[in-house]
């Protein structure tokens, strides 16, 4: 029986291989989350329209203005705090409140 010695990858092919790897990744990551805001603001709206009366205008206003919110979040370091402050703090929804810094340096939990 003779044992088949695999060729050796050079460095700089399996770098580009990882690099290409993490890019698609990071693509699918982000098609997923874009479908998942997607799906959760149909969910919103349609609640709006069904138990509060929302017609069309106010709907894509409030489509609007969510999407709006949304996109500020990648801009904004402290966005979540924000955002429970009023939420849990204001308004007395029940969330959990979490804590968005690892040791002092704000974190982005966008990928859980």
């Amino acid at each position: 029986m003779k044992a088949r010695i695999p060729p050796k990858i050079p460095k700089q092919l399996k770098q580009e291989a990882e690099r290409i790897a993490k890019s698609a990744y990071e693509q699918i990551r982000e098609k997923e989350n874009k479908d998942i805001t997607r799906r959760v603001f149909k969910t919103m709206l349609y609640a709006l329209y069904k138990d509060f009366g929302f017609g069309r205008d106010r709907c894509a206003k409030a489509l609007r203005s969510m999407t709006e919110i949304v996109e500020h979040s990648d801009t904004d370091e402290v966005f979540w705090e924000h955002i429970d402050r009023v939420v849990i703090d204001k308004l007395k929804l029940e969330f959990d409140k979490r804590d968005y810094t690892d040791n002092g340096k704000v974190v982005n939990f966008e990928g859980e």
